[in-house]
């Protein structure tokens, strides 16, 4: 690892104003438990490291109740597994940050570091784009916001530019009769980033019950995390039932792209999100039910 300048502002506006001024050659840093490895083995070399931590703006969860949700970059998955507001409003978030990684990487990892990586292998992402969820994105010249399907443009790749910041998450509100799950699978009990994710939200027609708005996100087997558009359809608007599940879930085996590598093959990949379209979409409509 060759030597870097680091440096911690404490305003957004310092922030984006040292991204500026390094002109690409400076990495936001906040908890690290990624980027640090990447630059121990030499596939990150920037000449300055501006340290976010100190950022007080970008912590916190809130809810407003036509925004919705509103997550702060700085909010580690430690706090999204503990925060009351969360197992309040969407404890679906809560409850899939059991199994992310361990508690060491939870205390440090932070849900802008999350994003802003690029990080294929991940959970939120997922659950996020099923969501319809957008980012806020700070730079020198100003605010912009983007869904979040589209920060995502390949592997550890991003739309941010060299000179922007990732400041928060927004998740709108949830409709009456919505239902949100969220199935993952890993290969191995001691492997901490799934081999498959499988995110679902129903919302349910007051009076037939027909899956009025479908959502499927698919994460681990693309270059990115991709919503299943096609299943997607075969669901909406209808009733739900074996064999149009069975349809959806074949549909999104297929819309995926999954690699061959040590979790598993493409053809176990794509098997895998057949099964867990199928149980993951019950789970939601059960949800919706009770909400």
């Amino acid at each position: 690892m060759r030597g870097f300048e680091y440096l911690e502002p404490t305003t957004l506006s310092e922030a984006c104003g040292l991204l500026k001024r390094y002109a690409g050659d400076a990495k936001v840093f906040a908890g690290g438990s990624a980027f640090t490895i990447l630059m121990k083995q030499g596939l990150l070399q920037p000449k300055a490291l501006v340290n976010i931590k100190k950022i007080e703006g970008l912590r916190g969860i809130r809810y407003d109740p036509v925004e919705g949700l509103i997550i702060g970059a700085l909010v580690t998955h430690h706090e999204i597994e503990t925060s009351e507001l969360l197992k309040e409003k969407l404890p679906i978030l809560c409850e899939l940050e059991h199994d992310v990684a361990n508690i060491r990487v939870r205390n440090m990892a932070t849900v802008g570091g999350n994003l802003a990586s690029g990080e294929p292998l991940t959970d939120l992402p997922c659950v996020f784009i099923s969501l319809d969820s957008k980012v806020k994105i700070s730079s020198s010249s100003g605010d912009r916001t983007l869904p979040l399907e589209k920060l995502f443009v390949d592997y550890y790749e991003t739309a941010l530019a060299s000179d922007e910041i990732l400041t928060q998450v927004m998740l709108p509100p949830l409709e009456p009769l919505t239902g949100v799950e969220y199935l993952r699978f890993s290969s191995s009990s001691v492997v901490d980033k799934p081999c498959v994710g499988v995110s679902t939200r129903i919302t349910l027609d007051a009076k037939s019950q027909a899956l009025r708005t479908v959502r499927i996100g698919l994460g681990c087997v693309a270059p990115t995390p991709i919503r299943a558009r096609r299943a997607e359809k075969i669901l909406e608007g209808k009733p739900l039932d074996p064999q149009r599940l069975a349809e959806a879930a074949a549909s999104a085996s297929e819309e995926c792209s999954p690699l061959s590598d040590l979790r598993g093959s493409e053809h176990y990949k794509r098997e895998m999100v057949r099964v867990l379209v199928r149980r993951a979409v019950p789970k939601a409509c059960k949800r919706a039910q009770g909400s």
